[in-house]
């Protein structure tokens, strides 16, 4: 048994579900891997606080998946508000896990700099650069198979083909694919970014 656990906390309407059900797909149909998404609205479902969780089964031995909810501590994290973000602890994450957050639409997330994480400000990019909004989850779905490594590329532009409207497919790739490169740059960094006094001790 080897379960990747993720675990997305934002609020409805932000692409926790969408990037939850996209890689639940991936994994699925194009992975041929075993694959569980659950997820929870408060009563507000959109502008309210929602989570998602999947768990994908990595051994591809096993034939089922024997508790559907992730748990903690998480291979990944997606974190997309400001509430989610001063939920997050460090024993949330595993040592090789990661957090990824939009920095467009979190101010504070203290908890950050103690953590290997990635911050996209994926909600003003995709207005600025693409025109939508939405198209933010497929910059964060980028990032995430980058970071990640559990999906193929292959499999990750082909689910997005099949999941977006036909008219902005291309724009969903293009979105993605920045989403890959910032995932790719980050990897080639320090997981966990040296404190400054720190790193001017060791230059002297």
């Amino acid at each position: 048994m080897n379960r990747y656990e993720i675990h997305a906390v934002g609020l409805g309407g932000m692409g926790v579900i969408q990037l939850s059900k996209l890689i639940t797909k991936a994994a699925v149909n194009y992975q041929d891997l075993i694959a569980v998404q659950t997820e929870a609205y408060s009563a507000q479902a959109r502008g309210g606080s929602c989570w998602a969780d999947v768990v994908v089964e990595l051994d591809k031995v096993e034939k089922m998946i024997d508790y559907p909810k992730a748990l903690s501590p998480y291979d990944f994290v997606f974190v997309l508000s400001e509430e989610a973000a001063g939920s997050v602890k460090k024993g949330d994450i595993k040592d090789t896990g990661w957090v990824l957050w939009d920095s467009s639409i979190i101010n504070k997330f203290r908890a950050a700099a103690k953590l290997p994480s990635l911050a996209i400000p994926a909600q003003e990019m995709a207005i600025k650069e693409f025109g939508e909004s939405v198209i933010g989850s497929s910059i964060l779905f980028g990032a995430f198979c980058s970071l990640s490594g559990i999906l193929s590329k292959d499999a990750a532009l082909k689910t997005l083909d099949a999941s977006v409207p036909k008219k902005s497919a291309e724009q969903n790739r293009k979105a993605f694919e920045k989403g890959w490169e910032l995932g790719e740059k980050r990897k080639a960094e320090p997981r966990i970014a040296e404190k400054p006094e720190k790193a001017e001790k060791e230059k002297k």
